[in-house]
């Protein structure tokens, strides 16, 4: 699981890098809009909830932590926003969980595809991806 979760951070972080090179407040500003519009927010919160009950050991619950608060500062020291990091550490989470769970949904593996492809995901921009979340992840 954690080999998982390592190849999982390292493509998050490197993508986040050029999603996040030349962004201002007003393209946060929309891409907050876009996220809290039913479109995204919606499949989001049905993927979220189609986790259900399902944990890790500790040492997953820690490294995940840790991530998302690396993720979340990292975020915050670009953009100077805070709403935008908890979006973005939210999604890592989301996406962390079905893939370590090896779950599939293909609204999941369209917001990794979309974050692989240097996009910051919203409304109903997704990108769109036949692949699973191994495939995006190999």
């Amino acid at each position: 699981m954690i080999e998982k979760l390592n190849k999982l951070e390292a493509a998050f972080k490197e993508t986040l890098k050029a999603a996040l090179t030349h962004i201002d407040s007003e393209k946060i500003d929309e891409i907050l809009d876009n996220r809290e519009s039913p479109e995204f927010l919606d499949p989001w919160m049905e993927a979220y909830h189609a986790i259900g009950e399902r944990t890790v050991g500790q040492e997953i619950q820690d490294k995940i932590a840790d991530i998302r608060k690396d993720i979340f500062v990292t975020i915050f020291r670009i953009t100077q926003a805070t709403s935008l990091p908890a979006y973005i550490s939210d999604d890592f989470e989301l996406i962390s969980s079905y893939c370590l769970h090896n779950l599939e949904n293909k609204w999941v593996n369209n917001l990794l595809f979309a974050y692989l492809n240097h996009k910051i995901p919203q409304g109903n921009l997704l990108m769109k991806t036949d692949k699973t979340m191994k495939e995006l992840l190999q």
